[in-house]
């Protein structure tokens, strides 16, 4: 997988802050509770986080409560760029959901959704 993602300037790690973000949206997170649900250091995240927001990818924005805490927020440009190295890497998945209809594609999808957002919450 590192081979694939280096042709689109991702590390392994990059690529799961990317998908995390994306699962988030349209809410933000900040740093540390990004670091601890793909579970990587925050320095690194954090280093990961400020080159996306240098490609556009990502941007902070300060919280109501507290202009000093900042979440994260996935971009559309940076969504974009994670669904053209998804659909790099998976160039079958169109093939694995031939004769599904959409309502069976959208049960799917809501389904792997509500398992990731269990899987984030109850990392160990």
């Amino acid at each position: 997988m590192g081979a694939s993602l280096d042709r689109f300037g991702l590390t392994e790690a990059q690529f799961s802050v990317l998908n995390h973000l994306a699962r988030r949206m349209p809410e933000g997170q900040s740093v540390t509770a990004i670091a601890a649900a793909v579970e990587v250091k925050q320095p690194a995240v954090s280093k990961m986080v400020a080159k996306f927001e240098g490609l556009g990818w990502a941007r902070f924005e300060a919280t109501k409560s507290d202009a000093r805490f900042k979440q994260v927020f996935l971009t559309e440009a940076g969504l974009a760029h994670l669904r053209e190295v998804q659909r790099a890497l998976l160039p079958n998945y169109v093939a694995m959901l031939d004769g599904w209809s959409d309502e069976e594609i959208s049960a799917l999808t809501a389904q792997l959704f509500r398992l990731g957002g269990w899987l984030d919450k109850n990392r160990i």
